[in-house]
């Protein structure tokens, strides 16, 4: 599995309660484009209608040697292919009260191009800075435990 884009952000910003995959609309330059790893997740979100869900603000930039005239949006809306189940999932989420949803990556499975989104609850500043200082600690720990271990040898 080779991964095109990955936001380092929703780690650090959001917890997450539940990942999908889906797969994406696109036209072919559009491909040639991300899998010369020419595309951006950081700013984008996923939209859900009752029976649609889409891609908004993924940046794919156009290809080298693309026509000049050819009028192309590199922000435009991309649909996502996803089964009932799965949206109707997505769309009770998108109405729950501090629930986002947003891609985590975008990869290659099986000569197919997919994008991995999950349902987030955002974190409030005191939640980052506790989750900082468990990290710091946890590391802290283990490097004493590895320096403790390396003389007993």
């Amino acid at each position: 599995m080779k991964v095109f884009s990955y936001n380092k952000k929703i780690s650090h910003d959001y917890s997450i309660k539940e990942k999908y995959v889906a797969g994406i609309v696109l036209f072919g330059y559009e491909v040639k484009s991300i899998k010369n790893s020419n595309v951006s997740i950081v700013d984008s979100f996923v939209s859900v209608t009752e029976n649609e869900v889409s891609i908004v603000h993924m940046y794919i930039p156009p290809i080298m040697g693309m026509d000049k005239s050819f009028r192309y949006n590199p922000n435009r809306k991309r649909r996502l292919l996803l089964n009932k189940y799965e949206i109707r999932e997505l769309y009770k989420a998108s109405k729950a009260e501090g629930l986002t949803i947003v891609p985590t990556k975008i990869f290659l499975l099986k000569n197919k191009i997919k994008v991995e989104i999950a349902i987030v609850k955002g974190l409030k500043k005191y939640d980052k800075r506790d989750k900082e200082k468990r990290l710091t600690a946890n590391k802290e720990m283990e490097y004493e435990i590895n320096r403790r271990n390396k003389g007993k040898i």
